[in-house]
């Protein structure tokens, strides 16, 4: 991983007020996740395209630090086919949390942003409608980053066969298609819906023509 990934997360667990070595030991424990070796898109490449866009956001710092904890740990249990994933990197995180000394607000508030990533629904939460546009910012990435991106997800299914995971695939991101907006918050709307419905429209072409 790269230094400047490592020390990004160093300030973050600073700005949280948790010393050194609880970063590191942190900082170790995700690395080790998210470098498992069936991981081939939910890996360090797409948290750092999330901490990208997380940039652009102006707002509370706070709010926005919060966000970037549930960014880092929204993935940090990846396993393919499980319903799981997101209460368990939510247990993850709260047991960060605790060692930070978090209060019970700081922890239910990444909680919930995490577990939002397990549907994509926001349920009218604006902070947890941002979080979810960032993980799914892949949508409208270039027609060659989503391209990539489909492959890579299916490389992680690899278990599961070819048609039957086509089939799941056309009718996830169908799913989004059908939505009145793939994102809920109306600020990466005007970012990301336009570029991102084409993707998902070739992706699921794609798709059908195997």
């Amino acid at each position: 991983m790269e230094y400047a990934t490592r020390s990004r997360w160093m300030e973050l667990v600073e700005f949280l007020g948790a010393d050194r070595t609880i970063a590191k030991r942190w900082f170790d424990r995700l690395d080790q996740s998210y470098r498992e070796s069936h991981r081939r898109y939910h890996t360090f490449q797409h948290l750092e395209e999330c901490l990208e866009e997380l940039d652009e956001i102006e707002g509370d710092e706070e709010r926005l630090a919060l966000m970037e904890v549930a960014l880092w740990f929204h993935d940090v249990v990846c396993e393919p086919g499980s319903r799981n994933n997101a209460v368990a990197s939510a247990v993850l995180a709260k047991e960060f949390l605790l060692e930070c000394q978090a209060s019970e607000s700081v922890v239910e508030f990444v909680r919930d942003m995490i577990l939002a990533t397990q549907d994509h629904q926001a349920k009218d939460d604006p902070d947890a409608a941002i979080v979810i546009a960032l993980d799914l910012n892949i949508f409208a990435r270039s027609p060659q980053r989503y391209a990539a991106y489909e492959k890579l997800v299916c490389e992680e299914n690899a278990a599961t066969p070819t048609a039957e995971y086509a089939a799941a695939r056309i009718a996830w991101l169908q799913g989004f298609l059908d939505r009145p907006a793939i994102y809920e918050s109306e600020t990466m709307r005007d970012i990301y819906e336009e570029q991102a419905r084409f993707n998902l429209e070739e992706g699921i072409k794609r798709w059908q023509q195997g």
